[in-house]
């Protein structure tokens, strides 16, 4: 049995409800669509004002914008984000695919993150209108506090969530410095703002766990 907790049933909030288009998510990705076509972007846009629900997204940046938690994690996300990437090597290192796994899994170890895998990219998992010229992505896991977690909406949780995406940007950083240093042209991938393709695809063929819905 689920624990008791004084926020379920979920009541999303009206203030962000009332900015809601009239086209959904399912609408524009072509849900029961016999014709397939690219994924579309739906939401964290980079540029808000380019999707239809960037005003439901705008809304998201005015909850809470001066809680202490928040601004410390966002700050922190911020100094990884921007970073400098190296040049990429002239001289590229050659190994066998193990090797760069068992290399890969050294991050694990360090505790940059707790999980790791590789794909070979495919161009369907690309945004319309986008593409990678890297042939390979790597995927990188990071574990949420779950104490953490169990206290949404307090802000607590919301800085936790913050605190693993700066995780997740820095391991990714780390992992692309690597791989640029050794003359591979990597380039980080990190949230929740979206790239050029999308990452369940990418994470389910690297095992990261299974597709589901929910009734």
């Amino acid at each position: 049995m689920p624990k008791p907790n004084p926020y379920r049933p979920y009541q999303p909030d009206p203030a962000q409800m009332a900015l809601r288009p009239i086209v959904s998510g399912n609408d524009i990705n072509g849900l029961d669509d016999p014709d397939p076509h690219p994924p579309r972007l739906v939401y964290w846009a980079p540029d808000p004002d380019q999707i239809p629900h960037g005003e439901m997204q705008r809304w998201f940046y005015t909850v809470q914008p001066d809680a202490p938690a928040l601004l410390a994690e966002r700050a922190a996300r911020q100094a990884i984000l921007e970073a400098p990437l190296p040049e990429v090597a002239a001289e590229q290192v050659t190994r066998a695919p193990e090797d760069w796994t068992e290399l890969l899994d050294g991050f694990v170890e360090a505790g940059l993150c707790e999980k790791t895998g590789v794909a070979e990219m495919q161009a369907e998992w690309c945004y319309e209108g986008r593409s990678v010229p890297q042939s390979r992505v790597i995927m990188l896991g990071v574990r949420h506090d779950y104490a953490r977690l169990r206290q949404a909406p307090e802000v607590e949780a919301g800085a936790e969530v913050i605190r693993q995406y700066g995780r997740a940007a820095h391991a990714a950083k780390q992992v692309a410095n690597w791989l640029r240093q050794e003359g591979w042209a990597a380039e980080p991938v990190t949230g929740p703002m979206t790239g050029d393709f999308t990452l369940i695809p990418p994470a389910l063929a690297c095992g990261f766990g299974e597709l589901g819905a929910i009734a």
